[in-house]
């Protein structure tokens, strides 16, 4: 049995985070009401109950150990009043993830996340990084790796960011346009035909619309570039018991996946991966759903048989789609038509607003066109005694091979889809973690 170590200082701020509500909601309501006097009692209040919410975190902290005792298991010991221990047994661990954000990097902290087989819910424990290191190599070792070095994370997040780029130019363009003050004969005719609160409407409300679409595509370059920066100096190391990688540039990320635990292997297509040939591969075990992939695949290399040498990809035929549910289009169709209406309609009574509402309709038409290819391609097959299925989210084509041999198969059949002899597939499995195929044959389905 290793001796009792304490844990980072951290863990008291990841445990004074979850009471921020308590101590900044009453400055809320007080800040709304403009009462000054209140106010200065409410930050006096406020600093008193963090004063004193800091005090018990650091007691915690203080109070709380973890070791590791002589079968390798893990006992965690939280301590203030009440007695709080958690133990989690060597082999049954299926993943882990070291976590180092920037700010974790310079205090030497390590945020390392624990998922337990057949459970939902991880284990976070706040380390020092020679600690998150040394426990991570007795739950999951890596013994006599082979590592890999795979290019195109960085090129498809380059390609990724241009596209962005690029848009956020056009729409910063739009945004200063529609900013300039209309012309007199505009707001004349605004004033005669509508109230005063549509005349204001139809003054301001292009161009918010205008600037809120340029902050959206900037929020969204930064996570682009975020993601950018996650996968440089990308390692993949493959052993006889499991999978990992790790890499980044400002924050930097380690995941261990025990092989016997894996759910299944998610290759993700779009339009911009299939003109790069380059496919990112998510694998999840137990309840561990990356946010990365585990890798980037470049179509027609052997990495993705090297790595996973059990995954059969689904095949290039069409689905049965006689008979099929208009569902797909149902989520992207409704509000394109409400967008295409109001566009029509603003085309005469308000001109301005035209312009902006075509950004709206074109995205729910390119959801609407994504839509179009689920109703094309989503499906099941049964290939090499592995279940593989196809399943259209956004713009996103997800081809996934189940790996876990305890998968739970749930068939949905509404009214009509008894009739049209079709169901909704549910494939659930370890860690509540699922995949939804909508409107399959039942003739699709004879291996069930």
């Amino acid at each position: 049995m290793t001796a009792e170590k304490r844990f980072h200082p951290f863990a008291a701020l990841h445990i004074l985070r979850k009471t921020i509500l308590v101590y900044l909601l009453p400055l809320v309501q007080v800040l709304f009401g403009r009462n000054w006097d209140a106010l200065r009692a409410a930050l006096l209040q406020a600093l008193a109950l963090f004063a004193l919410l800091s005090l018990i975190s650091w007691a915690v902290l203080h109070a709380s150990r973890w070791q590791l005792d002589d079968k390798g298991d893990l006992l965690v010991r939280w301590r203030l009043g009440l007695r709080l221990d958690r133990t989690l047994r060597v082999g049954a661990v299926a993943a882990l993830t070291i976590d180092r954000p920037l700010l974790h990097r310079f205090a030497g902290a390590s945020r390392i996340k624990l998922y337990p087989a057949g459970q939902s819910r991880p284990m976070t424990l706040y380390l020092t990084r020679q600690d998150a290191a040394w426990l991570a190599d007795r739950l999951l070792p890596v013994e006599q790796p082979s590592f890999h070095k795979p290019r195109g994370g960085e090129k498809l997040a380059l390609a990724v960011l241009g596209a962005n780029g690029l848009s956020t130019l056009a729409l910063l363009a739009l945004a200063v346009r529609q900013s300039r003050s209309y012309a007199p004969d505009a707001q004349t005719l605004a004033f005669a035909h509508l109230s005063q609160l549509a005349a204001f409407a139809s003054r301001w409300l292009p161009m918010s619309t205008a600037w809120l679409l340029v902050l959206g595509c900037a929020l969204a370059g930064a996570s682009f570039a975020r993601s950018g920066a996650q996968v440089a100096h990308y390692i993949v190391w493959g052993t006889d018991t499991q999978l990992g990688s790790r890499g980044g540039l400002l924050r930097q990320y380690e995941m261990r996946l025990c092989r016997r635990e894996l759910n299944y292997a998610d290759v993700r297509r779009s339009p911009i991966t299939w003109a790069l040939h380059y496919c990112p591969v998510f694998v999840t075990a137990g309840s561990c759903k990356p946010e990365l992939p585990l890798f980037v695949w470049r179509e027609g290399t052997d990495l993705l048989q090297e790595l996973l040498p059990d995954i059969a990809l689904p095949p290039d035929a069409a689905p049965d789609i006689c008979r099929r549910s208009l569902i797909f289009f149902l989520p992207s169709g409704i509000p394109l038509g409400l967008c295409l209406l109001l566009t029509a309609v603003s085309r005469y009574t308000l001109p301005a607003l035209t312009v902006p509402l075509l950004i709206p309709t074109g995205v729910f038409a390119a959801l609407c066109a994504a839509a179009g290819v689920g109703y094309r391609r989503e499906g099941v097959w049964l290939r090499n005694g592995q279940l593989t299925l196809r399943r259209q989210h956004r713009f996103h084509l997800h081809c996934v091979c189940a790996l876990h041999p305890d998968l739970c198969l749930t068939a949905a059949q509404s009214p009509w889809a008894v009739a049209a002899q079709r169901t909704n597939l549910t494939l659930s499995f370890p860690g509540r973690l699922r995949f939804k195929v909508r409107s399959v044959a039942w003739s699709e389905l004879e291996f069930m």
